[in-house]
């Protein structure tokens, strides 16, 4: 997903990690839906799909890792809420 954390975000902000700490959140824009690539998964989940789609990122303090995933969605308007239900309560968008 290293490719995914290089594009530009289409919307951005900022959420409270435990309330206090202030932490960023991207959402980006991407030409494929990755899979998991589990051969026990349905094909649908399994393979990779070439198709328009928002994938969330977010950083944590204290993490090895920059970016954490936060899912993804076939629509901005689901990578909004999914990255409102899981960042909590308080996601201040900047646009």
């Amino acid at each position: 997903m290293q490719d995914v954390d290089q594009l530009p975000p289409v919307k951005q902000g900022l959420w409270f990690f435990a309330g206090v700490t202030t932490c960023h959140v991207h959402i980006v824009r991407h030409h494929t839906l990755y899979g998991t690539g589990d051969a026990d998964d349905p094909p649908e989940l399994a393979r990779d799909r070439e198709v328009e789609c928002y994938y969330i990122r977010f950083d944590k303090p204290h993490t090895p890792v920059p970016w954490q995933d936060g899912g993804a969605a076939l629509s901005l308007r689901e990578a909004v809420f999914l990255a409102e239900r899981r960042l909590g309560p308080v996601v201040c968008w900047a646009d």
